[in-house]
């Protein structure tokens, strides 16, 4: 089984590339901090850093800066890889590969507290770097990072350590 776990290691390989900046302030760079629920995903072409565009409809549950209508569309160019896993023959995603992909595991059904640029394309575009937290829970601790790089005021104050998140439950509500 070990043989077989570092065959499909080797053969299986994702696209290389590296996310990473100096420092820089978010703000400058996004115009939309939304909170949403995925509701679906759509594959497109190939992208220069050999990653599938992949395009996430979301519905909107609450803007923090900037305007967005509710279904949203936003593009991630560096989580879908162009091949599925060989096993499974499921969707393989890999936005923690360095290529700035915000998505991790398929985001359907997934909160999202994310950070978006309009792109030239006039697109909503989605960056690691930006910030963005996928989770199973509307109200999730772990949001405060990315309000606070986004300077927007944190809804709750976190007083001590956090074993269930769902204890926020009210607070990040519109």
């Amino acid at each position: 089984m070990a043989c077989l776990a570092v065959a499909l290691l080797v053969t299986y390989p994702l696209p290389a590339a590296a996310c990473s900046a100096g420092p820089f302030e978010v703000r400058d760079y996004t115009q939309l901090l939304v909170l949403g629920r995925a509701r679906s995903i759509e594959l497109g072409a190939r992208t220069v850093s050999g990653f599938l565009e992949a395009t996430v409809t979301l519905d909107v549950i609450r803007v923090f800066r900037g305007g967005a209508a509710s279904p949203l569309r936003f593009v991630d160019s560096g989580s879908a890889d162009p091949l599925k896993n060989p096993v499974t023959g499921e969707q393989e995603f890999a936005g923690g590969s360095g290529a700035c992909g915000t998505i991790d595991d398929d985001p359907i059904g997934k909160y999202v507290l994310i950070g978006l640029a309009r792109g030239e394309d006039s697109r909503w575009h989605a960056n690691r770097l930006w910030g963005a937290v996928y989770t199973d829970e509307p109200d999730y601790a772990m949001y405060r990072w990315v309000f606070e790089r986004h300077g927007v005021a944190v809804p709750f104050l976190i007083t001590g350590p956090v074993t269930d998140a769902s204890v926020f439950g009210a607070a990040l509500a519109p």
